[in-house]
């Protein structure tokens, strides 16, 4: 067995459309809930209806609840500890024998400990396969080690003994004083690799090149069904980001369009990694993703070492919008009258930890003002200048620099937007469609962090798609947690996201009302509105199935549904009779 520690280095990693709470102590594969309605009395997506947005813009969930019952949440550790659910194997949620399983162990670590100085041991049936240290904190600020591909379970089918070790032969004293916590025991089982389905059993890496780019894809998914498809919109999100910075390529770009949600589409270092499939529970915005993060590969070009805030507001900037095409400039002035502006100089020196789409189109309004107020090559220049380096903070390289290149400090800079925005016409349906979406994501991650943890931005695993390539298993990038909760839970985030895009913000706000429901249940599926997609999911998984959208329309349901083992879409419609979903087709 190979042993192999790789530091997990947060800079290197740029997130598009991610979260920005706290991570789920719960299990990535939930109870099948035991108390579901069957009797849906009244008609899907009417079953719960909000004040109608047409007199009163529906509530933000911009403080989202913890994803952990009050009465069995943890208490801060006091010293250095470690519990099971801070080690997440991976391929998830299963292991088969074949895989080369990476460990990643989230610790908590006092303010007086290095966590470089934390040793951690991870051994496999009282056997030693890796070791190394807390090397990084990710973008939550916890303590990681990172251990990939470092277990061979080749042959390995059957029950093994984990045991992660911090601090194994006590070096740490000031902070450890209680080493009754410092080591977890996990029993992991490693399935038959005949039990796979044939397509992840045969999966294997395949290519298109483009004029921009080498695209990948694994075999059997819905990326490599729709690769001539993806492969026009890859270069014609290329193009775009490179026209919008007046920028030529320096080289091909590596793109990976991967079968698993992480964050919130897909993350860009030295190459782009995306979500592509079709039961797409985090926005349905694939080619603004693709351009937003190929604005991130471009714009290291000439300015390698840009600070966060600026780079992602340049790529939102860039891209038009977030997560669609998108007005910056009055969306940014909905920020504000919503009362959910954050200070520059609080957003630019903390940026992840916000609620996401506040910082985000925070971030991109700014980038906006001075780009139009100063011209784009100024601005520019200024952008690339904008380094760590400059000062103590990186506000206050923001305001050293904006000084220099346009004679401003950053709190006039502020005042001056601030003023020009609120002095744009205020225009509700911006309102009613911005407050949907950061409530849309809220919920979305925290499903996340219910029921798919290992997707959730602060505290995922983003592996170098060049290393997984050579090193790991295709199943790094496709396995993921597909439980009836998962699938039902997913294909009612995603028809909110389709009805908040078609300005049906009324019907999102019901399906956001009605997943809140089963998040604070305990996944108990309680309303009409949940029985009802919960059904047809059991319905149809029941008759070889797998459900990736619905449209429900009264009565009737529009779903697209893959057979199993395959990517093969077939479109079947039911017809509710009674108490019961009949299959039409």
């Amino acid at each position: 067995m190979g042993r192999k520690f790789l530091a997990f280095t947060v800079l290197f990693l740029f997130l598009i459309l991610a979260g920005c709470t706290t991570p789920s102590n719960l299990p990535d594969e939930a109870v099948i809930p035991t108390a579901v309605s069957s009797n849906p009395t009244t008609p899907p997506e009417t079953a719960v209806s909000p004040d109608s947005p047409t007199t009163e813009i529906p509530p933000t969930n911009t403080a989202v609840p913890s994803p952990v019952p009050t009465e069995t949440a943890v208490p801060p550790q006091p010293d250095l500890a470690i519990q099971n659910e801070d080690v997440f194997l991976y391929p998830v949620p299963d292991i088969y024998a074949g895989d080369s399983v990476t460990f990643q162990v989230l610790a908590h670590v006092p303010d007086t400990v290095d966590p470089q100085s934390v040793t951690v041991h991870v051994l496999v049936d009282y056997q030693d396969v890796a070791e190394g240290t807390l090397s990084a904190r990710n973008l939550a600020g916890d303590a990681v080690g990172l251990f990939e591909w470092a277990w061979d379970t080749t042959d390995e089918t059957g029950e093994h003994l984990v045991h992660v070790i911090l601090d194994r032969y006590d070096t740490v004293t000031v902070g450890d004083e209680n080493r009754t916590n410092n080591q977890v025991e996990l029993n992991v089982s490693v399935l038959d690799p005949l039990m796979l389905p044939p397509n992840e059993r045969n999966a294997t890496w395949v290519t298109a090149e483009t004029d921009c780019c080498i695209i990948h894809v694994v075999s059997g998914t819905a990326a490599y069904r729709d690769l001539p498809d993806l492969s026009v919109q890859v270069e014609t999100a290329v193009q775009q980001a490179a026209l919008q910075l007046e920028e030529e390529l320096s080289r091909k770009i590596d793109v990976y369009l991967i079968d698993r949600v992480i964050g919130q589409g897909g993350y860009a270092g030295n190459a782009v990694v995306i979500s592509y499939l079709d039961r797409q529970y985090a926005s349905q915005g694939f080619e603004q993703v693709l351009t937003h993060e190929a604005v991130h590969i471009i714009d290291r070009q000439f300015a390698p070492e840009r600070i966060t805030f600026m780079a992602e507001g340049l790529a939102v900037w860039g891209s038009g919008g977030h997560y669609k095409p998108e007005d910056i400039d009055p969306r940014a002035a909905a920020l504000v009258k919503l009362n959910q502006y954050v200070p520059l100089a609080e957003l630019i020196d903390n940026f992840y930890p916000v609620q996401h789409e506040i910082g985000y189109l925070e971030a991109a309004g700014f980038v906006n003002y001075l780009v139009n107020t100063y011209g784009w090559p100024q601005f520019k220049q200024f952008y690339t200048d904008v380094t760590a380096e400059d000062a103590a903070t990186m506000s206050q390289a923001v305001d050293l620099n904006l000084q220099q290149y346009f004679g401003i400090t950053l709190a006039q800079a502020e005042a001056d937007w601030l003023a020009y925005l609120n002095n744009l016409p205020e225009d509700r349906n911006v309102l009613i469609d911005l407050q949907t979406t950061i409530r849309y994501y809220n919920v979305m991650r925290r499903y996340q962090r219910f029921y798919d943890p290992t997707a959730y931005f602060l505290t995922a695993w983003l592996p170098y798609p060049g290393a997984l390539q050579t090193d790991g298993n295709p199943a790094d990038l496709t396995r993921h947690p597909q439980g009836e909760i998962n699938v039902t839970l997913e294909v009612m985030l995603q028809a909110a996201d389709m009805a908040s895009r078609a300005g049906d913000y009324n019907k999102a706000n019901v399906l956001l009302d009605s997943v809140t429901r089963i998040l604070d249940n305990d996944g108990v599926f309680i309303d009409p509105l949940a029985a009802s997609y919960l059904n047809l999911v059991r319905l149809l998984s029941n008759q070889g199935y797998e459900v990736q959208a619905v449209v429900l329309e009264g009565d009737r349901a529009i779903v697209q549904a893959s057979t199993a083992n395959t990517a093969v879409l077939t479109q079947l419609t039911l017809t509710l009779s009674g108490q019961n979903w009949i299959l039409s087709n």
